[in-house]
């Protein structure tokens, strides 16, 4: 597969900002790719979403605060490369950082798959925003990155993100016993996935006008 799609949206992060252009675009979000200008706000909200985030997420195998710039210069590296894509879900009215999801270990050739994350900040939960920028993002990753398939493995307990993959598309395929280590215990996570022949049957099945 070509990587033209990689090479396109390389620029330099210090002249990006808040208003970066966008990778794609629904009605109420747009994604994009994050830029060291983010970090006071990106920070910002993951503060402000610590406790409702903290019991779905890995802690740093350096014993590191998840929320920090240094972590955040990390989550930079791999913002935009050929086996990652990480996305800010930004709200269309303002630009403002409502959320972020991502595609991380993208292999291309026989397996041509990714693994997908994803949160909303605290301020911005059930407002539709995640459904639609996780939408936008499958749509991204199956017409402009050419992936197959997707693979969101999810903890049984986190019924919002669960509802949130069924929403969105996502069928359970499986169970992963002490699937990852979360929040310094191995957790048993569903595994959720959608191909491109599922997300093209779905929207050849919705009604006409959908977007």
């Amino acid at each position: 597969m070509s990587r033209k799609w990689y090479a396109e949206t390389q620029k330099p992060s210090e002249t990006m900002s808040s208003s970066a252009k966008s990778l794609i675009r629904g009605s109420r979000v747009f994604l994009r790719h994050p830029t060291q200008v983010d970090v006071d706000e990106f920070i910002a909200l993951r503060q402000a979403s610590r406790d409702v985030h903290q019991p779905w997420e890995p802690i740093p195998e350096d014993g590191s605060d998840p929320v920090s710039r240094p972590v955040f210069r990390r989550f930079l590296i791999t913002a935009n490369t050929p086996s990652s894509q990480k996305h800010l879900i930004c709200r269309a009215t303002d630009g403002a950082i409502v959320g972020y999801v991502g595609l991380s270990q993208i292999v291309m050739g026989p397996f041509c798959s990714s693994y997908m994350g994803y949160w909303v900040g605290k301020p911005y939960l059930r407002q539709g925003y995640a459904t639609e920028g996780i939408s936008l993002c499958v749509e991204r990753a199956f017409t402009q990155l050419c992936l197959h398939r997707i693979e969101a493995n999810i903890i049984p307990q986190n019924t919002a993100s669960l509802a949130t993959a069924r929403k969105c598309g996502f069928h359970r395929e499986g169970y992963s016993p002490r699937y990852l280590k979360i929040a310094g215990q191995w957790r048993d996570h569903e595994r959720w996935a959608i191909t491109v022949e599922d997300w093209q049957t779905q929207r050849s099945d919705a009604p006409i006008g959908t977007p």
